[in-house]
C-alpha cells in the first residue's frame, strides 16, 4: 500500500490486517500520530521508507514482496497548500500514480491495483442533485482537484490500453477517528470543543456549503470491495459517499451536539454566496455492482470519533 501512514491509509492497513493480509506499506515518513501507530498495529505491519514517485523503488519491492494488490492512496491531499505549492502537488499525484502503474506494469507479480481518486475529479458545483460517474466535471476549483482528476483518466486509461486491473474510488469528506488534518470541518470542530475555544470555522465557507460525509470504516470496506471484483470493474470508477449532503453549518451543530448536549452556533466569516456549494455523490452504482452501502449513520460516527479524541487529545 502507497501512503499507508495517512488517515484512511491507517484505517485501511489495519482492516486488511484483520482479515490476514500481509500487509506492506511505503511511506516518506510514519508520524507517531499516525492512527496506524495510535491503534498499536504499526508493528504489524512491513514498512519501507521511500517516495511514490521512485519507479524502480516500486519495482523493487513488487518483485520482492510478490505484492499481488496494491491500494494506492499516496498523495498531497490538501487543497489549501495545492494552491500554494502546485508543481509538488500535480508531481505527487500524478508522477505518482504513473510511477505505480508503470511498476505494475512491467513486473509479473502485481495484478491488481486500486486507486484512491476523489470527489474532487467533479470539480466545483452548485447543483442539488447526486453526481453520478457519467457525469461531466465541473472546472476545478484547486490545483488538488485537476490533479486527482488526471490521476484518475490516466488509472482507467491504463486499464484500456494495457489491459490492467485497476481501478478508481472516488470518495467525498472521509471523516472517523485519527484524522490530524484539523483544517477539515470535523476535526476542526472537535478541537475547537476538547480545547474550549471559540467555535469558530474561519473564512473559507459561510456554513452554507453542502458536501457529502462519509465515515472512515465505511470508506475502507468500500476499497476492498473494489479489489475483491477488479477482474469484472477494471478501468471503472465507482463512487463512494452517504448519497446525501448537509450543509457545513448543520454538521458543525451536529458535532457540539454530540459532545456535550449543547447546541452551538458555529462561526463561518466567509462571503456569503447567493448560490450554496452543493456536492454530493450517487452512490447507486457501487450498490448495484459491488454490493456496498455505507453502514455508519453520521450520529453513530461522530460519537465515535468524538471518543477516540477525548482518549488521544488533538494536540500533535
Amino acid at each position: 500500500m502507497t501512503g499507508g501512514a495517512g488517515f484512511g491509509g491507517s484505517h485501511l492497513c489495519i482492516e486488511l490486517l484483520k482479515r490476514g493480509a500481509h500487509v506492506y506499506l511505503l511511506d516518506r515518513i510514519v508520524p507517531r500520530n499516525s492512527y496506524l501507530q495510535l491503534s498499536g498495529f504499526v508493528s504489524d505491519v512491513q514498512i519501507v521508507l521511500g517516495d511514490v514517485r521512485n519507479l524502480d523503488l516500486l519495482k523493487t519491492l513488487i518483485e520482492r514482496f510478490r505484492i499481488d494488490v496494491i491500494f494506492h492512496l499516496a498523495a498531497q491531499p490538501l487543497v489549501g497548500p495545492s494552491n500554494v505549492l502546485p508543481l509538488e502537488t500535480l508531481d505527487i499525484n500524478i508522477s505518482g500514480t504513473y510511477s505505480v502503474l508503470e511498476a505494475m506494469r512491467t513486473t509479473d507479480s502485481c495484478k491488481f491495483m486500486v486507486f484512491a481518486s476523489s470527489g474532487g475529479h467533479y470539480g466545483a458545483t452548485t447543483r442539488d442533485f447526486p453526481i453520478s460517474e457519467e457525469d461531466i466535471p465541473a472546472p476545478a476549483s484547486n490545483i488538488y482537484g485537476a490533479s486527482k482528476s488526471a490521476a484518475d483518466v490516466i488509472v482507467r486509461a491504463y486499464a484500456q490500453v494495457y489491459g490492467l486491473n485497476v481501478a478508481a474510488c472516488r470518495f467525498m469528506n472521509t471523516y472517523g477517528p485519527g484524522d490530524t488534518n484539523f483544517s477539515r470541518l470535523i476535526p476542526r470542530a472537535i478541537r475547537n470543543l476538547i480545547e474550549q475555544s471559540s467555535y469558530s470555522f474561519g473564512d473559507r465557507d459561510d456554513g452554507s456549503t453542502r458536501l457529502d460525509f462519509l465515515f472512515i470504516r465505511d470508506m475502507t470496506q468500500a476499497y476492498i470491495s473494489v479489489a475483491e471484483n477488479l477482474e469484472e470493474v477494471k478501468g471503472e470508477a465507482f463512487n463512494f459517499g452517504s448519497g446525501a449532503s448537509r450543509s457545513t453549518a448543520e454538521v458543525a451543530k451536529l458535532v457540539s451536539i454530540a459532545f456535550d448536549g449543547k447546541d452551538r452556533c458555529p462561526e463561518f466569516s466567509g462571503p456569503s454566496r447567493a448560490v450554496p456549494i452543493v456536492k454530493y455523490l450517487d452512490i447507486s452504482k457501487a450498490e448495484a455492482r459491488l454490493g456496498w452501502k455505507p453502514s455508519t449513520a453520521l450520529h453513530d460516527g461522530l460519537r465515535e470519533t468524538l471518543e477516540w479524541y477525548r482518549r488521544h487529545g488533538v494536540t500533535f
